[in-house]
Formats: C-alpha cells, structure tokens, sequence
C-alpha cells in the first residue's frame, strides 16, 4: 500500500513522522496482552532539496496465512510458559498424583504406571476443558469481563492446592481439571478477543494459539513427570508436598483477593515469582535428580557401626 501522510510534516521541516505496525496477522505480527511493541516500517519526511513529501511504500508482499498461524502458535506457547496461574492449576493437581488416598488423607504409593495415567488424563481433560471454552468464546464473540475469570482461576489453584494436603475429590482428579479448564480457556480466549480479527483468520488463530498452548504445555508435564513421581519416592515427601502446597495456597488466595480489588504484596510477590518459570521447573527437576541418587545410593557405606558389626560376625 501507499501511505500519503504529511501532517505537521509540511509546516515543520525538521519534523519526522515513524509509520510502525503493531499488528498484522498476516505478516505474523500479533500483539499481546496490549503490549506496544510495534515494527518500524518507514519513515516519513520532507526531502529538503525540493521541499515535497514523498509517500511511502509499505511492502507487505510476504504475508501469508501460515505466517499468522504460526505467530500464533508461538502466541499460544509463550502465553501458557507465562501464565504462571494456569501452570500451577495443572502441577498442584498433578502433585498428589502418584499417591493414593485413604479415607481423607494421603496414604500410600501407587505404582509408576497408574500415576502415569492420572497424570495423562488429568492434562487431557484440562486441554479439553479450556478447548472448548476458548472455541465456544472465541467464535461467538462473548463480551467475558476478565476480573471474575481471573478470580475463577485464582480459585481454582487454591481447591488444587487444598486438594493436595488432603483428598476432596480422590480419583477425580481428571473431572475437576476439565470443568476448572473452563474457566482458563476463557482466560486465554481474552487474549484472541483483543485482536479483533476476521472469522477466517479466527479460525486459523484459534487452531494455531491452542496447538502452542498444548504443545508447550505437553513438554512442561514431560519435563515434571519424572520429578513428580521420584519425589513421591521419598521419605519426607509428604512435608515437601505439605509445604509446595501450602505456598501455592498462599499464593492462590493473594490472587484471589488481588482479583476482588483487594491489592496485596503477597499477589505482586507471586507475579514475580512467575517471570521465573524455566528457573523453577530446573530447581524442580534438580531436586528429583539429587533425591533419586540418595534413594538409590548403598546407604550405610561408611557407618562405622555397619563396619563394627560385619567384623565383630567374621
């Protein structure tokens, strides 16, 4: 296109006007969450020699639709690695999964294979809970207020939380990630609504942002699965968990309140903690390294008394 543009331009000489894109779904250019980081594609000023203001020629003759699918795409999988509210619904849900519970308390191990599976079913009921959420929204144009979806989420992570210090849904674990996946599909619909984009575009869009989200999401439950299930392993497990959990709710309620209207430090401490996403799951996967070498580690090597005892029998 030909952008003809010289106001101000035409009386003030030294005056310089920048023509920035912010968004072009086409060209993969999305914005997200309403931060402003346009593209400079030309400048526009008065040639001094003959004193006239040319227009500028905007090429965007690299656009395609899979270029918008895929910036989707990427869209979709840098918005669930940051949205630390919806990665802590799903990992304090998957906490207790290796356990099996007794009456109202965590009691016992399960085995590797049925863990596996609560884990598996539990992400595919929260992917198809937020699926449809974040079509049904997405395509019919809701007007969703985004405080009372916030405060959804922010409850959800704190019944997760509860959920595993004791058992109040034991073995379905699966049923409430689908139904609470509602609520966050709602919340990543928000992020579509913003573009205001056309139904084709849309539709592509919506298969491209859910297909990062799932993506991205499937690599972080690989990434937890074998430190979830060594860490259960443990003999302190029960405290660690106790503890993880207990932060989580803590953390959960400072959001809830901070969605009601109700600011608090303990909100912006965990929006904090949040930027730091790949630091806490390294931390996470270091700890179950470390405590799957001490559990499988000869103890006793070095005991004097084991020592003491095997010569005292020769």
């Amino acid at each position: 296109m030909v952008l003809d543009y010289d106001v101000i331009v035409h009386q003030v000489v030294t005056h310089t006007v920048l023509v920035s894109v912010r968004q072009d779904w086409a060209t993969g250019k999305v914005a997200d969450d309403g931060h402003d980081d346009a593209t400079q594609v030309g400048v526009i000023r008065i040639d001094t020699r003959t004193m006239t203001i040319a227009p500028l020629t905007v090429n965007l003759e690299d656009a395609s639709i899979w270029s918008g699918t895929y910036a989707m795409f990427q869209l979709g999988a840098h918005h669930i690695l940051e949205g630390t509210d919806h990665l802590l619904f799903l990992l304090i849900l998957l906490l207790p999964a290796p356990l099996l519970a007794t009456g109202n308390r965590w009691r016992g191990l399960a085995s590797t294979r049925t863990a596996v599976g609560r884990i598996g079913r539990t992400t595919l009921a929260f992917t198809v809970g937020h699926s449809v959420a974040l079509a049904v929204s997405a395509f019919g144009r809701l007007d969703i207020p985004a405080q009372p979806v916030e405060a959804f989420i922010a409850f959800s992570i704190l019944v997760g939380a509860v959920h595993a210090i004791r058992p109040i849904f034991p073995g379905r674990e699966a049923v409430i990630a689908g139904g609470f996946g509602l609520g966050h599909g709602l919340a990543f619909s928000l992020t579509l609504a913003e573009m205001h984009l056309s139904t084709s575009q849309l539709a592509l869009s919506l298969a491209g942002f859910n297909i990062g989200i799932e993506c991205m999401q499937l690599v972080l439950v690989l990434l937890t699965l074998p430190s979830l299930i060594c860490l259960s392993r443990l003999h302190g497990h029960a405290a660690l968990r106790t503890a993880c959990a207990g932060l989580t709710a803590v953390a959960a309620l400072g959001w809830l309140l901070d969605r009601l209207g109700l600011a608090n430090p303990v909100a912006r401490a965990a929006d904090s903690a949040g930027t730091h996403t790949s630091q806490l799951l390294l931390v996470l996967v270091t700890g179950a390294v470390l405590a799957r070498l001490w559990t499988v580690a000869p103890h006793g090597r070095g005991d004097p008394r084991r020592s003491w005892r095997f010569a005292h029998r020769s």
